[in-house]
């Protein structure tokens, strides 16, 4: 499915994995800790075995990608990233940038296709949470609305917010590294640079310098596979730039003595990446 994860996704001491039924007890004692269930409106309370089956159920759904938050192999919390974001973090884990890794890992995994904006809900009140969604780049919904709570058993009111796949892109942009060099979704305040490494004669693949801003536009990342790129040394120079289509990469460097020295790294850089599933 076009919005399914990675069953696993890790960086650094992060790791998202599945639910399993080893996990329940931890998962009951963090959903029975009220510091938590305050903020789950539909986390049942208490939380028992049979409300620990039913979301092990929920968990094996396709699309509804639940995952347990693994912070050095502890079971920290965890995250719902299917139809709607949901996430819960034990206090312990708290205020240690966690959850905004966790979060960041898998939104980038669940953009990595086409796909729907993502919209998570929180209570007007957690304040935490709020900060956390528009620290992440997630516009406001204009309109509140309310929703029942299991654990106070009252509606009560909430906030939605929406990430589209488009603004992930520009907010948290793809870096991919080729060597010492890596490349960058290209922007328009890039185009006066751009402009001086198109080719010196018409070109079928490359646009006049003065068409550049709407040719940047029309290749402006959107998913893995696409897009134009800048290519940046070590000294954050720009020497070149990849536009890659679905036929493969096409480059452009800044100089012929930089077109001999880095094409081949570009190259074989961008092969490992996608290789690699970047």
């Amino acid at each position: 499915m076009m919005d399914s994860l990675p069953e696993i996704l890790t960086k650094g001491d992060l790791r998202l994995r599945p639910l399993t039924a080893a996990d329940q007890t931890v998962v009951t004692g963090q959903f029975n800790d009220i510091r938590v269930a305050r903020w789950l409106a539909a986390v049942a309370q208490p939380f028992g075995p049979e409300a620990a089956r039913q979301l092990l159920a929920h968990g094996a759904h396709p699309g509804e990608n639940l995952r347990i938050i693994e912070y050095q192999n502890k079971v920290a919390g965890g995250l719902c990233i299917g139809a709607s974001l949901w996430y819960w973090l034990a206090p312990e884990f708290w205020r240690q940038g966690l959850m905004r890794r966790a979060l960041k890992l898998a939104i980038t995994a669940r953009f990595a296709n086409a796909g729907p904006p993502l919209i998570a809900t929180c209570h007007a009140d957690n304040t935490a949470s709020r900060a956390l969604l528009t620290g992440l780049g997630f516009s406001l919904c204009p309109a509140a609305r309310r929703m029942f709570f299991h654990g106070t058993q009252t509606s009560e009111p909430c906030l939605d917010y929406v990430m589209a796949p488009e603004q992930w892109h520009l907010l948290h942009p793809l870096i991919l590294l080729a060597g010492n060099l890596s490349l960058r979704p290209a922007r328009q305040q890039d185009a006066p640079t751009l402009a001086r490494m198109l080719p010196t004669t018409k070109s079928a693949h490359w646009p006049e310098s003065e068409a550049l801003p709407g040719f940047i536009e029309e290749h402006r990342y959107r998913g893995p596979g696409q897009g134009l790129f800048v290519i940046s040394d070590d000294n954050r120079r720009s020497v070149g730039m990849a536009l890659l289509t679905k036929t493969g990469p096409r480059l452009c460097f800044l100089s012929e003595a930089e077109d001999i020295r880095y094409r081949v790294q570009v190259m074989d850089g961008l092969a490992s990446a996608f290789a690699a599933g970047s």
